[in-house]
């Protein structure tokens, strides 16, 4: 699946902080779709984008 868009959702929320945090990106993703390296593939492309994870 191309998850580009979910990647442009999450970029667009961290534009102003430089982060986005698991509850944003859990509210991003369809739960019945993604798989574990879907997952590893959207924390790459963000983590390449300069982009960081928090916990809250």
């Amino acid at each position: 699946m191309d998850w580009s868009e979910v990647v442009r959702k999450a970029v667009l929320l961290a534009e102003k902080t430089g982060y986005v945090t698991f509850d944003q990106l859990n509210a991003l993703l369809p739960s019945t779709e993604a798989e574990p390296e879907d997952i590893d593939a959207i924390l790459t492309a963000l983590s390449d984008r300069g982009i960081w994870i928090a916990e809250e």
